[in-house]
């Protein structure tokens, strides 16, 4: 895939139409004496953000062209929409539109020729398509072969060795978007390198499987105090209290007529409380009607003699000498009356404080009972026994709990120990398969290509002899040595000319072109962009 132009919506995009050889942005500065301008600035690290945000970077607020603003923070490239024209390896152009106000919808148009001029396609063939959408028909358009196979990388993964940034020159493999673990970028290397990635994917898998063990167990043994050396020990701990505990339970056992008195002791304390409950309520309905009858007695009959006189004599008035031996015997009933109610009322009266005295009487027995029943259930050697025996078949399950549990935990420990040894003898197998690519690079051709084509860019540029090499390391990962020089001499010895940055620098040319020249047999980019 070749870069075939770049243009903009707004007439202040300066529109850029690729060579199909060397393009260089270059500055030839016209300035007075006042103006300090030079050939910085110019846009080419700008520029090369713009190209890879066209080929579907996913970016965010602090990309440039979603950061910058203007004197009235307003952004500046909001209404901005690019259009990037591609060549494919098909020969067939293809143009990709992407706005910036609204970066991830994504339109597609593609033509058997390249296009007139700067302007955009009337009509796309897929418009607006979702950003996760676009990569994928992206990728089936670009269709290189690196990625057709693989599910573990798209075409985005490489596309920094054709757009190698200012960041990007310090390692010729590890580009500035790769932080982090190895497992990130090594793999990929090694498949960009004609080797098996998954190799390496693997063992970076084993090795953080293994460790994630480890401290799983570490935890383990800390936290529960276990050794598995300790196991056997442990299981006769554990026998020995299930014997114990079995014997407890016997002699729990042989107090079951306890259990059968208790609960008869139990019906009894109830049967007691009930018939306390009723006593007490008869004792509470005779202390209320003496209390009644003390105060009946207490009521004399009497008249108010002189308004009752009166009132018989104005009836004389009609009833004459007869009224007033009516008023007399009226006066002699009365009183006979009074004395007859409060002879039987004290009759009564003696009888409910006799009964009273009787219920009073079986309520203190009833008390002294069941008194005397729960101080058997209490203290009685029986139940001291039964509860001394319950304390000990308490402590013996409690200790019989921990025990299994600690068991467990070992048992738990030496099972992850048995997953540790089944990973390592996996890990073992695969670390000899990475031997076995270092022990014959020789045979891997794509190797041989790209280690070719680099030393043959290097030497037409510095007219000296350099190669690149990797090895295996104490932990048994890949890594990628830095380029070497060999000196000009008969002896040829590796020189410490590699470590100056404009050697890194030329060493990334070299290598860049090396992989383009090897994948020149394949659909894959054709373009790189170096920003220095």
């Amino acid at each position: 895939m070749k870069l075939s132009k770049l243009y903009s919506n707004k007439k202040d995009f300066k529109n850029v139409r690729f060579n199909s050889g060397v393009n260089v942005i270059y500055a030839e500065v016209k300035a007075s004496k006042s103006e300090k301008k030079n050939s910085h600035n110019l846009g080419k690290t700008l520029f090369s953000e713009l190209i890879d945000f066209m080929l579907l970077k996913k970016v965010d607020k602090q990309h440039f062209l979603l950061s910058t603003r203007n004197d009235t923070n307003k952004p500046v490239f909001e209404s901005y929409v690019f259009f990037i024209e591609v060549e494919l390896n098909s020969g067939k152009f293809l143009t990709i539109r992407r706005a910036v106000g609204n970066n991830t919808k994504i339109s597609f148009k593609l033509n058997e020729n390249c296009s007139e001029g700067f302007i955009p396609p009337m009509d796309w063939d897929e418009e607006n398509v979702s950003f996760s959408k676009a990569k994928e028909t992206l990728g089936e358009y670009l269709s290189f072969d690196f990625f057709m196979n693989t599910d573990d990388y798209d075409f985005r993964k490489s596309i920094n060795y054709s757009i190698r940034q200012q960041g990007d020159y310090a390692d010729i493999y590890r580009l500035n978007k790769f932080k982090g673990r190895d497992v990130h970028w090594k793999p990929f290397m090694f498949d960009l390198l004609g080797f098996n990635g998954r190799l390496l994917t693997d063992k970076y898998d084993k090795d953080d499987e293994i460790k994630s063990i480890r401290e799983y167990i570490d935890k383990l043994r800390n936290e529960f105090a276990v050794d598995t050396d300790e196991r056997d020990g442990i299981v006769a701990q554990i026998q020995l209290k299930e014997e114990s505990n079995a014997d407890i339970e016997k002699q729990l056992d042989a107090f079951n007529f306890y259990s059968q008195e208790k609960e008869l002791i139990k019906e009894s304390i109830e049967g007691i409380e009930t018939k306390i409950s009723n006593c007490n309520t008869l004792a509470y309905n005779l202390e209320f009607d003496i209390n009644r009858l003390q105060k009946s007695i207490k009521n004399k009959f009497s008249f108010d003699l002189d308004k009752v006189e009166k009132v018989f004599k104005e009836s004389e008035i009609y009833f004459k000498d007869n009224i007033k031996k009516d008023y007399q015997d009226l006066i002699d009933f009365n009183h006979l009356m009074t004395v007859e109610r409060n002879k039987l009322l004290r009759s009564t009266l003696k009888n409910k404080r006799t009964h009273l005295e009787e219920v009073n009487s079986e309520l203190k027995q009833l008390h002294a009972d069941k008194e005397s029943h729960l101080g058997f259930l209490q203290n009685s050697d029986s139940i001291l026994k039964f509860k001394e025996y319950q304390k000990r078949l308490i402590k013996v399950e409690g200790e019989l709990l921990r025990l299994k549990e600690k068991l467990k935990t070992i048992d738990t420990v030496l099972s992850k120990e048995n997953k540790i040894n089944d990973l390592e003898k996996k890990l073992e197998k695969t670390i000899k398969k990475i031997q076995n690519e270092y022990s014959n690079t020789e045979r891997n051709s794509k190797y041989k290509e790209i280690r070719s084509q680099f030393a043959r860019a290097y030497k037409a540029i510095l007219n000296e002899e350099a190669y690149i090499s990797w090895n295996i390391n104490s932990k048994n990962n890949v890594d990628f040595n830095p380029p070497k020089v060999v000196s000009a001499d008969n002896i040829k010895r590796d020189t410490a000319q590699g470590d100056g940055f404009t050697y890194r620098k030329l060493f990334c040319v070299a290598f860049d072109i090396a992989l383009l020249s090897t994948y020149r047999k394949e659909s894959y980019y054709r373009f790189v962009y170096h920003d220095d």
